[in-house]
């Protein structure tokens, strides 16, 4: 980063924090998308940068030249910018995010103030392609989930991450004066931070979540119970779907057969969504939605309450117990916003039973 762009940054951010309260610290964090780690769910200025282009380029958020707001870029201007500079908003490595600090003793509240974008091309030329103030995403921001990999927080939005400082960043300016590396930019961290979270009192205590999508795999010839009981299963919802045709066409079967043959119905395949929490290091399970395959074509996604109303025992279980029980064989296929391979799935489950909930990759990869 130029000593001149810093210089210019810096300047502007005086402008910003000039409202600042006795008590508020103004500080000014830089964030670099190649310095993102995995254990924060997410490459935040990746979802950042395409979250904000999204509503400037539809014309929802104002972009401006700089802190100073004399120019606004429209979000045509701002395509032109990445046309005649050969760069990408979406690429960009490094944005600054202007704040103000306070310590209250428990925690440490902040306010955003706003965001600067900047890219450093190949030859070291740099482009900024402006300033977005952060009332105009606040809104956004609250309302918005960012997708997380399966180290995340499913329920996580914009603001959660933004509140709890949940990416990597130095901070380059704290207090008015200029914080010249990342040594001091740590050192700040620890002497003014100490071990307090920040916002606390806003973000509160909710139990970590996480999305997870599973295949029931009725098809393996194992003799072990999970094997037997998925089997079951199987054959548990042929014959229900088989004596309620009413049932079975209501749930789309119509799109398969507008007869039903008994010999030819096959169930192939029972997807599930379910939201996990861990909550005192136990898992507990929310059944989201199910969708049953039938001749490998599926029926309508079935909610909680459809689940409930059928009528199927599993060794004198019922379907939603069953389905928490986890006396099954199943293949993970997706947790949060990551797809996982069908040869990852097994470690993925260990991962989820045995690992920190935001180290579940580093438990995969290293295993």
């Amino acid at each position: 980063m130029s000593r001149i762009h810093i210089l210019f940054i810096t300047l502007s951010f005086q402008l910003l924090s000039f409202w600042a309260k006795a008590d508020e610290v103004p500080v000014l964090l830089m964030l670099n998308r190649s310095e993102q780690i995995d254990t924060s769910g997410c490459n935040f200025v990746e979802q950042l940068t395409a979250l904000v282009y999204k509503e400037i380029i539809e014309n929802r958020v104002k972009l401006w030249d700089s802190p100073s707001k004399e120019i606004q870029i429209t979000g045509t201007t701002l395509k032109e910018i990445e046309r005649n500079s050969n760069t990408s908003f979406l690429n960009q490595e490094t944005v600054f995010m202007y704040e103000t600090w306070d310590n209250v003793k428990k925690e440490i509240q902040t306010k955003t103030l706003g965001f600067t974008f900047l890219h450093k091309k190949e030859n070291e030329e740099e482009v900024s392609y402006g300033y977005v103030d952060f009332k105009d995403l606040n809104e956004t921001f609250l309302k918005t989930k960012i997708n997380t990999n399966a180290n995340g927080v499913y329920s996580s939005t914009y603001t959660t991450y933004i509140l709890s400082k949940n990416f990597a960043f130095n901070i380059v300016q704290f207090a008015g004066k200029p914080v010249k590396s990342v040594a001091e930019s740590d050192e700040i961290k620890v002497n003014y931070k100490r071990n307090l979270r920040f916002n606390s009192s806003l973000l509160g205590y909710y139990p970590p979540d996480k999305m997870v999508t599973f295949l029931i795999d009725g098809n393996l010839e194992g003799t072990d119970q999970k094997s037997i009981n998925s089997k079951q299963l199987f054959r548990e919802m042929e014959n229900f779907l088989i004596n309620n045709q009413e049932i079975f066409f209501n749930m789309g079967g119509d799109r398969i057969t507008s007869h039903i043959q008994k010999n030819k119905l096959k169930v192939t395949r029972v997807e599930v969504n379910e939201m996990w929490r861990k909550i005192n290091n136990e898992i507990t399970y929310e059944t989201r939605s199910m969708t049953i395959y039938v001749n490998d074509s599926a029926l309508n996604e079935m909610s909680p309450r459809a689940i409930n109303d059928m009528e199927i025992f599993i060794n004198d279980t019922t379907l939603p117990v069953f389905l928490k029980d986890k006396q099954y064989n199943l293949i993970i296929t997706k947790i949060n916003s990551q797809v996982i391979k069908r040869k990852d799935s097994y470690l993925f489950l260990k991962g989820l039973m045995a690992a920190q909930w935001n180290r579940v990759i580093d438990y995969v990869i290293n295993y």
